[in-house]
């Protein structure tokens, strides 16, 4: 989840850096970085295994569909 929030917020950060002022854009962005401090710290790690598993799960998804196709 707190990979998501701040994948999210630096994406936000990049667009206003770019289309408006990078005076503007950065603080989002460092803003953004302050996602990796949420919550405890086994719950971090709980919810990092489970983006891991899920990156492996899609990428044998993806491996057996070009196999098969």
């Amino acid at each position: 989840m707190h990979i998501l929030a701040m994948l999210l917020v630096m994406i936000i950060g990049l667009s206003i850096g770019t289309n408006a002022t990078w005076f503007l854009g950065l603080p989002v962005m460092a803003a953004g970085l302050l996602c990796l401090n949420m919550g405890t710290k086994a719950w971090r790690e709980k919810q990092e295994a489970f983006a891991l598993f899920l990156g492996l799960c899609c990428g044998v998804i993806l491996l057996v569909y070009s196999v098969v196709n």
